[in-house]
């Protein structure tokens, strides 16, 4: 493989491997198991990425983390206005709750993660900023395709329908029924779906100055009774909700 080549895989590598914020690291023999190359080889490519900001080492850890000039770039990219403004409401929510806390935005078919929070509770599953999930498995897809009628769902799903789970809509037209409760209910439950174990409450905020739909997620461990979630948190995602729409006009 190319030099480019190579380092997209160091890339790829944090995202299987988990890394985020407050993880170790990568080592350098994951890299070097990873890229299945020679050692002098990974240590000038890990070399370079550093000099040019694309990875970063931790002096007492001596783990690799994504660099400032990646982080930089998908800050830019994955900012928009009203992401940024119930952003501070999300970190207080996520505390407060012990949940985590993620703001999310449709795009296409799938749901695009913007911020994720992290709660008082360890969660082992993360789905970090930037991750791509199908939006007919989340509760945070569901909540944004909500706002979509029946007629333009099915248009969106008519050329190319994925079953993501067992637990998830089977078909378009189940995808639509679970819709039609969500406009009546005003939120979004999903248990078990993308992520076994884990469970997700999702509600929107609209922003019409900017055009602006997001969704406000809080996820924690999945329970076997119902109605599926602590109704306390609900009662929190709602309030925040409301907050964020009295605020930013919606």
């Amino acid at each position: 493989m190319t030099t480019l080549e190579n380092a997209a895989a160091v890339l790829r590598l944090f995202q299987h491997k988990g890394v985020t914020q407050g993880h170790v690291g990568l080592s350098f023999s994951e890299v070097v198991e990873a890229l299945n190359l020679p050692k002098s080889t990974v240590s000038r490519l890990l070399a370079t990425m550093e000099s040019q900001g694309l990875l970063e080492r931790n002096a007492d850890t001596r783990g690799y983390h994504i660099g400032r000039v990646l982080l930089a770039a998908a800050g830019h990219y994955l900012s928009a206005p009203l992401v940024d403004s119930v952003s501070a409401a999300m970190v207080r929510l996520a505390a407060k709750t012990g949940c985590m806390g993620y703001v999310s935005k449709l795009d296409g078919r799938e749901v695009l993660v913007m911020r994720m929070f992290h709660g008082r509770h360890f969660t082992q599953m993360v789905t970090p900023p930037g991750s791509r999930m199908p939006a007919a498995a989340t509760s945070t897809g569901r909540a944004l395709l909500a706002q979509l009628s029946d007629v333009e769902v099915l248009a969106r799903f008519h050329d190319q329908w994925q079953v993501a789970s067992a637990n998830s809509p089977q078909s378009p037209e189940a995808l639509c029924a679970r819709l039609a409760e969500i406009r009546q209910q005003g939120w979004s439950l999903a248990r078990n779906e993308s992520l076994p174990g884990i469970s997700s409450l999702s509600v929107i905020v609209h922003n019409k100055h900017h055009g602006e739909t997001v969704a406000l997620c809080l996820s924690f461990p999945s329970m076997e009774s119902e109605p599926g979630f602590p109704s306390e948190l609900l009662e929190a995602l709602r309030a925040t909700a409301t907050e964020m729409t009295e605020k930013y006009g919606a």
